[in-house]
């Protein structure tokens, strides 16, 4: 049978598109491609600023695991020995060490720093740093050498401490940020265990540190080399919060602050001297657990300020944590809630590093028996 050739050419022509029904169908498609592209846009943006998130904060979460690693090996090698009269005869058996423990708000603690923020610590531990760092060195084998340690944060240019080739021009221009600065006392320079003469007329002379009768004597140790044994150890870090903690003694099981009611604690609190129930209780004794806390800032964020607003906003953040905030200790979550809120009101960037560190050589015990 012979097909109709009018038929066939409208059976091929019904198979077809119209010129409406190809526009339609390319304008979906381009409101799907750029949907799709918007997407994948917004996707690798969010990647992006995770990704800067994370490696910008990096530096300050290695420092603050460094802090935490490194304050659980702060000891004061204590011991007991009797307590002898003016005449050389025993009065009491008492808890005694060499050694020292101090932290507290960073402008108490070191006056003539400039610029501080939040809380500082010094103490001294079995780290194994000396001057001489050859693999022939005589000390190279001895790795639990003491050291004294700290760490504080400091508002500061780069300038002193870049080399004299890159001064501050348009490539290289100054870089003022909150540091955190790492004390690395060595072993050579460690002043607590010289001797000096008995200011009380003994024959035997007495370890320096003993010899101290005032804070501002017995904090040389670290104050007098602060600024040529220190160096920063990470950038951003808007302060380091320490906080004392012992087990309650009345009522309820949990936690206290009343060795420490406003952050300071000395274990040489009683050379100041001092009589006070805070300077009995920490006597050559370690608080069993210290509340770390790190507060760190955007450096993407911090850099595109001018010099002028920067510098004025550190001084207002400076003065917020130092003299507004962190004054009682037992309203450090409330202060901490508060800080945050204020990082956040002036638009900033900030992450909160926060850990209790365990201190196993804490000895829980009457520092004397008569």
């Amino acid at each position: 049978m012979n097909e109709n050739p009018g038929s066939l050419r409208r059976v091929a022509a019904a198979r077809g598109f119209t010129l409406v029904e190809l526009l339609v169908s390319m304008t979906v498609l381009s409101v799907l491609m750029l949907f799709l592209a918007q997407v994948l846009s917004d996707t690798q943006r969010t990647w992006g600023r995770a990704r800067a998130r994370v490696g910008e904060f990096r530096e300050s979460r290695a420092a603050f695991e460094a802090i935490a690693r490194r304050l659980s090996q702060v000891t004061l090698n204590s011991y007991w020995g009797y307590k002898l009269d003016s005449n050389g005869n025993p009065t009491l058996y008492q808890r005694q060490s060499e050694l020292h423990y101090v932290s507290g708000p960073a402008a108490a603690l070191l006056p003539d720093a400039q610029h501080t923020a939040g809380h500082a610590v010094f103490f001294q531990a079995p780290l194994g740093e000396t001057l001489d760092t050859s693999a022939t060195a005589s000390a190279s084998s001895l790795e639990n050498l003491l050291n004294g340690w700290g760490w504080y944060a400091q508002y500061e240019s780069d300038l002193p401490r870049r080399p004299d080739f890159l001064g501050p021009d348009i490539a290289h221009p100054e870089k003022k940020r909150f540091r955190l600065m790492e004390f690395r006392q060595p072993t050579e320079r460690l002043m607590l265990y010289g001797v000096v003469a008995d200011s009380k007329g003994g024959s035997m002379p007495v370890p320096w540190v003993e010899a101290q009768t005032g804070r501002d004597a017995l904090y040389r140790w670290f104050r007098d080399s602060l600024e040529e044994d220190s160096q920063p150890v990470a950038e951003n870090v808007l302060a380091v919060l320490i906080q004392p903690v012992w087990p309650a003694t009345t009522g309820n099981t949990g936690a206290s602050t009343d060795a420490a009611p406003n952050y300071l604690y000395d274990t040489r609190r009683y050379q100041w001297p001092e009589t006070s129930t805070e300077a009995t209780r920490s006597r050559h004794q370690l608080p069993p657990v210290l509340r770390l806390t790190l507060i760190a800032l955007d450096e993407r964020q911090w850099s595109a300020f001018d010099a002028a607003k920067a510098d004025a906003l550190a001084q207002e953040l400076t003065g917020l944590v130092n003299n507004t905030l962190f004054q009682k200790s037992a309203a450090y979550e409330q202060d901490l809630q508060r800080l945050e809120a204020e990082l956040g009101q002036r638009k900033l960037n900030f992450r909160v590093f926060s850990t209790a560190v365990q201190i196993p050589a804490a000895k829980l015990s009457s520092s004397l028996e008569d």
